[in-house]
């Protein structure tokens, strides 16, 4: 539950950032005023889906629309790229590089 009160402050602040936008692309003209509601509506738009992604969260098994962000541990699928590759899901060590080769003696 207090993920959700987290998703609703952060939704507001958002739609009060959209809200500033528009007010300011109003009074202003041309392309500026173009770009000022482009960014107001993209501004709203995120902070209707951040409360979706949250509010669905339990539909898809605690992860917001269902998406691994982070890993679980296991190496598996997900937004984090694991770069040191340490032992896999069975406990299994990576292959370990090859050492360099001794230089030919003359």
């Amino acid at each position: 539950m207090h993920i959700l009160i987290g998703a609703v402050l952060h939704a507001t602040v958002l739609a009060i950032v959209g809200y500033a936008l528009l007010w300011t692309a109003a009074k202003v003209e041309g392309v500026v005023a173009l770009i000022g509601r482009v960014l107001g509506l993209w501004v709203f738009l995120l902070a209707i889906l951040s409360v979706v992604a949250v509010a669905t969260m339990p539909m898809f098994g605690g992860k917001p629309f269902g998406m691994e962000m982070m890993h679980d541990g296991d190496r598996g699928p997900g937004w984090m790229h694991h770069w040191d590759r340490g032992p896999g899901p069975a406990g299994t060590q990576p292959a370990a590089p090859a050492a360099p080769a001794a230089p030919a003696k003359p």
